[in-house]
């Protein structure tokens, strides 16, 4: 259980979406990277921090990073079973004095139900109150649980096929022919009713 709780913490929660190519990793990359404590679920090395694959040296890590400051991520077994475990330990680490931010890439592969499961749940749910920012990214926007879009505070539409564009519009009211019109690392940043047209810079 978290150690403390400040009620009046905001919902920083950020959902961000795009085809392969459309720079969903980017727009995360340029939205983290004054985070002074970030954890990324990160199976593909797609972002500079210390990668961990083992369970207990990741712990230990993720103690350090709490203390001082930093930047790891597990590059281990990227199943669900695991993927509830990093939650798990996310949930464990928060402390509303020190801002977590906690960066999943790739949501789709883990195989999350619309239902989630515990950890995840709660930490989507309740983490805001004691410090943590969950920022979550996918392709397949229509494979991840919809409550990833309609309870996060932030969300970037980028490129979208399709067939996934009115499933979107569904969910946050933009209009298909905007999605479809979009560049690479071009985004609309959707929050509540506002539509805003971003453009992330390439970071390597």
């Amino acid at each position: 259980m978290p150690k403390l709780a400040d009620p009046r913490l905001s919902n920083r929660h950020r959902f961000i979406t795009a085809v392969t190519g459309g720079g969903k990793t980017q727009a995360i990359k340029n939205l983290v990277k004054n985070a002074k404590r970030a954890v990324f679920w990160d199976p593909d090395n797609d972002h500079k921090c210390k990668h961990f694959n083992d369970k207990q040296t990741f712990l230990a890590a993720l103690k350090t990073v709490m203390a001082k400051g930093g930047r790891i991520g597990w590059n281990g077994d990227d199943d669900e079973a695991h993927f509830e475990w990093f939650m798990m330990c996310m949930w464990a680490a928060l402390d509303c004095t020190k801002i977590l931010e906690i960066i999943v890439e790739e949501a789709a592969d883990v195989g999350l139900k619309q239902t989630m499961p515990k950890w995840t749940g709660k930490m989507w749910r309740r983490s805001r109150k004691y410090g943590g920012i969950l920022t979550v990214g996918t392709q397949r926007v229509q494979e991840v649980p919809k409550t990833f879009i309609t309870q996060a505070a932030e969300i970037y539409i980028g490129i979208q096929r399709a067939n996934d564009q009115h499933y979107i519009k569904r969910q946050t009211g933009l209009e298909p022919a905007k999605m479809g019109a979009l560049d690479p690392l071009n985004f609309y940043k959707v929050v509540k009713d506002s539509f805003e047209k971003v453009t992330f810079k390439y970071i390597g």
